[in-house]
């Protein structure tokens, strides 16, 4: 496998980087060939390597670039994949049923070297389940074999969540899709559910909206609403316990509704070395380490609005803003509206997310939220116009709390906003990017770096 004459320019420069500091970083369009740069890294520095991500999807396409340069590689998975009884997170956290399980017996020698070929967890696990063994065990017996049998050069790829237990054991990680370091993970839960709950536990005189509270509760009485169906049909147990494992937790008024906030982290990476890699990576990456930056094939204009839409000003102004909103729409464009409460402005003749079903997404404008559900994982290439109605950011007691732990707002604002409006593209036709927030003028030369140049008034 060969590189292009500009992926092998960019891999040799990496290549020095990374042998003066250890670390570096690749910003690259989607789909330029990040895996193949990386992937040829890997088979020049030799040595046991992670290839991390927090998307399958990438994680799939890594080990395709690895096999066209003859890489030995496993793609692994988590627990609840690979279990037997269909357990999730939640489970094995109230439950610890793994030292019950009658799947749980030694893994013998000769079932992992049958498997030594194994390029993915999907044929461990129908090797084990033939043998009456847990997957999950298998595949951890079967990456610590490779790692001893092919240390001058393998790659294991797994998720992020999986890091902190494996990365001791590597000479090198690669950190795919690494703005998602950046962009902290919510779980909501609706405040109704939990006054039911609490109902029907008997316990009283909780202040629902004190969500501190509410999570040292939920840590104490965990394992006797998980044993009461009837209690258990109330709340989902995994946002439960999403909700607890959150270091941050405050009630939102907008949205009724107890939020839990969980940023991801990674562990110490002294003396390993490390790439970074994604098409946005975020602006703290780019200042404080070496990057190269493989130029986006287009610039995407935007239009900044004249508007300050903080709190205060929304609510004071939010009959003209929706005036604004229902005249700009009235010429037919199909458009994406992202604010951070699905309700703040009441826009006629769109759809919100609360209300947003499959069937409406490319039939009808919508408005939907920086952190909701909708934030990935849905195309909105229909779509031919984008209003960032605010900035992305979470409540301020939130953000400095998240500041603390190393998240900067400008790394937040500038990655969801980029993520919003790459939502739109691919697109064989031209997008129409309206900033309305008159705040994002101040990040307009951090956004150049992405693609986005700020033209005009919106």
């Amino acid at each position: 496998m060969a590189l292009r004459g500009d992926q092998a320019e960019v891999a040799n420069k990496l290549l020095a980087m990374l042998g003066e500091k250890n670390v570096a970083g690749l910003q690259a369009p989607t789909g330029w060939g990040k895996s193949f740069v990386a992937s040829f890294l890997i088979k020049q520095l030799g040595g046991r390597w992670l290839w991390a991500s927090s998307l399958i999807n990438a994680l799939v396409e890594a080990g395709k670039a690895l096999g066209d340069f003859g890489i030995r590689h496993f793609l692994s998975t988590g627990r609840e994949r690979l279990c037997l009884k269909n357990y999730r997170h939640s489970d094995f956290v109230i439950r610890k049923p793994c030292g019950f399980c009658q799947f749980n017996r030694p893994i013998p020698q000769s079932l992992v070297k049958a498997l030594i070929n194994a390029v993915d967890y999907g044929v461990v696990r129908e090797f084990a389940e033939e043998g009456g063994l847990c997957p999950y065990s298998t595949q951890e017996t079967l990456v610590r074999e490779l790692l001893n049998e092919y240390g001058d050069l393998v790659v294991v790829l797994m998720n992020y969540g999986r890091i902190s237990k494996h990365a001791k054991r590597f000479d090198g990680l690669i950190i795919d899709e690494a703005h998602n370091l950046a962009v902290p993970k919510l779980v909501s839960l609706p405040r109704r559910g939990f006054e039911l709950l609490f109902e029907k536990l008997g316990v009283e005189g909780v202040d629902v909206k004190d969500a501190e509270l509410v999570r040292s509760l939920l840590g104490e009485l965990l394992l006797t609403i998980a044993i009461d169906s009837g209690l258990s049909e109330l709340v989902s147990l995994d946002d439960l316990v999403a909700f607890i494992e959150s270091p941050i937790t405050y009630y939102d008024p907008d949205s009724d509704a107890l939020i839990g906030v969980k940023l991801e982290g990674l562990p110490s990476l002294e003396n390993k070395r490390v790439l970074l890699m994604s098409a946005t990576l975020p602006p703290s990456v780019l200042s404080t380490i070496p990057v190269i930056r493989v130029e986006p094939s287009q610039v995407i204009k935007a239009r900044v609005g004249d508007a300050v839409m903080t709190t205060e000003n929304i609510e004071r102004l939010k009959n003209e803003v929706a005036k604004r909103l229902s005249d700009l729409l009235s010429d037919g464009l199909p458009t994406v509206i992202f604010t951070t409460s699905s309700k703040e402005v009441i826009i006629e003749n769109v759809v919100y997310e609360d209300e947003l079903r499959r069937e409406d997404i490319c039939k009808r404008s919508i408005v939907l939220r920086f952190f909701g559900k909708y934030a990935e994982g849905v195309r909105l290439n229909c779509y031919k116009r984008v209003v960032l109605l605010t900035l992305p950011l979470l409540p301020p007691n939130v953000m400095r709390r998240l500041e603390v732990r190393g998240l900067r707002s400008v790394d937040l604002i500038t990655i969801k906003a980029v993520q919003a409006v790459g939502r739109l593209l691919p697109s064989n036709e031209a997008i129409e990017v309206i900033l309305f927030d008159k705040r994002f003028r101040r990040y307009c030369g951090v956004l150049m770096n992405y693609g986005i140049q700020c033209v005009g008034n919106g």
